[in-house]
This record gives C-alpha cells, structure tokens and sequence, in this order.
C-alpha cells in the first residue's frame, strides 16, 4: 500500500476534525476504550500470529509473546494512573495538542502501541506513518480502536508512502503540532530538516545494556538471572534499541567470564531458543554476524549457538553486534569501571537491565550522570516496559502538552 499526498492530506483533515469529539469523552471514557481495544486486538493478534509472522521476520510464538506482554499493559488502571501522573508533572500545561503525526520503525512491531495509546488517551489524534517494513500489526490496532468506539476510531488513521518521499512527508507533518519520529539518526535528521526541531520528537538508534553483579551470578540467583538475560536477549530477536547488546558482569578473571557465558548459553538461551525460535536471519545480517563473530574469534572467546553467539571481551575492545542474538559478555571488577564504560555511549543508551540487588545503584548512577539519559529496569523486563517508562530520559507524555 503506498499513500499519495492528497490522500494523506485527507487522512490528516478528518483525523484532525475527530479531536473535538474525542476530548468531548472524559478520560475515563477513554481509558475504558482504550484498554477494550488491547483486549480485542490481543485476541485478533493471537489468530493472526502466522500473518504477523510473515510480516515481521519474526517466529509465530515471538510474535505471540510480544504481543500479549505489550497489549498487557493497556489496561484501564495503567491508562488513568498515566493520564494522572500527566497531569501532575506536566506543570501549568495549557492543554494537548490537537494531532500528532508519528513515523514508525520497522524493527520493533508493536513499538506502535505506546505511541498511538498514549496521545489518544491525552486527547490527541494521531496520523501514523507505518514502516514499509511492516504495516500489519498498526492496522489492526487502528481496526481494534475502530471497532470499540468510533469516536476514538475516527481520531487515528495509518498511511504508508516510501521514505525521502518530500511531498508526502510534508503533507504528513503540516497539520501535525509535533512530530514523533522512530528509526535511524538518518530518518531523524531528515525528518527534523522538513518541520524544525521545536516541534519534533526524536528518537533516534540507541542501544541498551545489562549489568550483573557477584550476587545475581551466586548459586541462589543464577537460574533467575539466567532466565531473566535471556529473555532480555531473545525477544524481538535482539532487534530493538531495548535490546541489550552488552553484559556488564562482575568477574574475577576471565575464566569465571567464561564459566558465566557457557551457563548462559547452557541454561539459558538454549531452553529459550525452544520457547521463542529466533526467526529467519537476513543475508544482509548474516554477513555482519559472520564477521563479528569472526573478530570475536580472534580477539577473545566465542561461544556459539545454533541461533545465538556469545563474545567475551574486555571493557576496552567492545564491538556492537548486528543483534540477533549475538551478544558481548564484558567482565568488570566493580559497578565503577562498568560505569566507566557505559558513559562514553551518552545519549545513545537507552536503557539499562540490572538484577536485583544492584538495580538501586544502577538508577543512583544514572540520576548522578550528566550524559546519560537512560533509565534502568529489572532484568527480564527490559522488552515489556511499562506504559508509563520514559522515552530518551523524557516522559512519555513529552510533546503531547502545550506549554
């Protein structure tokens, strides 16, 4: 499907014009729609899982998963405890912006759903431009929210339209009061040439990283933290900016870094590599991987799966993996040198997954940082963040208010 500009013009208009309605309904009204949708989607989402899977590169049961723990958060409780917390820190808002226009990516399919909920829940209409990647998914959401109520239907609408495409791109975004824009710095940057930076909402390639001390890799919690990385590790096959590339271990030696790896891989990824197949590897990937892999090899110690790889490297010779499941296991003496190496990433870090028992210093390291805008969470929830998590060291909500 490929949009026009006097269809997206159109698209814009009667998206716009639906606002007054929807901020007619109360909040509640709409948090009560709104979390009626995630269930008729959840349920929609689960009989198309093979569609979806076609779509996304992604297998049946990963898609399954992703689904049902994101449409999970949309509940009616979540929905008014965010509008609330909205409310509260927003300060003296004038109210929301009448539309948003939003460009999605195509790594992370259900990546659409905060971004479309969120607005909605505020009063905002929303005009999505789906990734040609994968259009599925925002459309069914789009079909949900129609199906449960019309008011809230009418003030969403998906168009797709190749990217660098400057006439469709400028009738996506000359209506809109900002502009939420997902992908590379190179789709940011040429989205922000079109509609200026004061009105754009940025968020651009970030990485993300995990962090295990001496007492998550103890016997009493190494199975949890086991189970819980490689969840982290495995969903979306590694493909988001949520993902965690790096694993910040507290090591004494490099053969305790590779005690850790083989349980990992042994106790870890293999089981879940049964739970959640990888999907199909791109050749565009495949080639990438086979030379990190390769420089791995020679620069340190690889330990291979048949749909994962595991480098353990030094703090001073990190190298990004192509994702999909190939990951760097970085041993550290102390929270302070891992630090050391995480805050040269700035604002490219996304997010950080610690265990328990470090997760308090992690989130004091990070308000203490004056370069890093990420926020940490609990290992195993780094792909499930809640509804109300920021987005690039902002709130969610950032943009959707008038000052």
């Amino acid at each position: 499907m490929t949009d026009d500009a006097a269809t997206i013009r159109g698209r814009a208009t009667a998206v716009l014009n639906a606002v007054h309605a929807l901020r007619a309904a109360s909040t509640d009204d709409r948090a009560a729609w709104l979390a009626e949708a995630a269930v008729t989607l959840k349920l929609h989402a689960r009989q198309a899982g093979p569609e979806l899977s076609e779509a996304t590169g992604l297998t049946t049961p990963m898609v399954d998963w992703a689904s049902d723990t994101t449409l999970d958060t949309i509940r009616q409780d979540t929905l008014l405890a965010l509008a609330r917390k909205a409310s509260l820190e927003g300060g003296q808002s004038s109210g929301p912006i009448t539309m948003l226009a939003v460009v999605l990516a195509g790594n992370v399919f259900t990546a659409s759903v905060r971004s479309i909920v969120v607005p909605l829940l505020l009063g905002v209409s929303v005009l999505v431009k789906a990734s040609s990647k994968e259009i599925t998914f925002p459309t069914m959401l789009r079909d949900a929210l129609r199906r449960t109520n019309a008011t809230l239907g009418a003030a969403i609408d998906i168009v797709a339209f190749p990217g660098g495409d400057a006439g469709c791109e400028t009738a996506l975004v000359e209506r809109a009061e900002a502009v939420s824009v997902y992908g590379s710095d190179e789709t940011v940057g040429a989205m922000a040439s079109r509609v200026g930076h004061a009105s754009l909402i940025p968020h651009g390639h970030g990485v993300s990283v995990a962090y295990c001390n001496t007492v998550a890799l103890g016997d009493a919690q190494r199975s949890d933290t086991m189970a819980n990385l490689s969840l982290d590790i495995c969903a979306y096959d590694q493909r988001g900016c949520l993902s965690p590339q790096l694993v910040f271990i507290e090591a004494a030696t490099e053969r305790s870094a590779r005690d850790f790896a083989v349980r990992l891989a042994e106790e870890g990824l293999d089981p879940m590599s049964q739970t959640l197949p990888r999907g199909p590897l791109p050749a565009s990937v495949g080639a990438e991987q086979t030379q990190w892999r390769g420089v791995a090899e020679v620069e340190g110690t690889l330990i291979r799966g048949k749909s994962y790889g595991l480098a353990i490297r030094s703090a001073q010779a990190v190298r990004w993996s192509p994702g999909y499941r190939n990951v760097s296991i970085v041993p550290v003496r102390t929270i302070d040198e891992a630090f050391g190496a995480i805050e040269p990433m700035g604002a490219t870090l996304k997010c950080i997954g610690a265990d328990l028992a470090s997760i308090s210093e992690v989130r004091a390291r990070l308000r203490e940082s004056r370069v890093l805008s990420a926020y940490a969470c609990i290992l195993g929830s780094m792909q499930t963040p809640a509804l109300d998590a920021p987005a690039d060291g902002l709130p969610i909500w950032h943009g959707l208010l008038r000052p």
